[in-house]
């Protein structure tokens, strides 16, 4: 059973946040490739969202959505205090359209930009 003061806090925390994503690192700074595709869904939709970094306090953070949302893995994204879903959720109703009504914004023209599975930047080698 989660600490019913963390619970209470980060109901607060889904309350008062119209939009907010639980997510493994900052939009700066994804931790994992799943946060990194909803941020830059929501990026592509110039949607202002709030973020929590949820490494900092994963299980307890998982005990405490679990018990509110019955949804314990990362990223999740919250509207208006309701979860919508993680990763492959999220990029559906983008695709589908569903999200940019839900969130009142108009459907981009393009489409989010992914990163490719597993693609890390060039490495450089000194040959001096």
């Amino acid at each position: 059973m989660a600490n019913p003061e963390f619970k209470q806090q980060v109901e607060k925390l889904i309350s008062d946040n119209q939009v907010l994503l639980f997510m493994k690192g900052t939009p700066e700074a994804p931790r994992c490739g799943f946060s990194m595709r909803v941020v830059g869904v929501l990026d592509s939709m110039g949607v202002e969202y709030g973020s929590i970094d949820v490494l900092q306090a994963l299980e307890p953070l998982r005990e405490v959505t679990g018990e509110i949302s019955d949804w314990q893995t990362f990223p999740q994204l919250y509207l208006n205090g309701e979860l919508l879903g993680g990763a492959d959720i999220v990029e559906e109703m983008y695709e589908s359209g569903e999200l940019a009504e839900q969130l009142g914004v108009e459907q981009p023209a393009e489409p989010a930009a992914q990163p490719e599975p597993g693609q890390a930047p060039p490495l450089q080698i000194d040959q001096s």
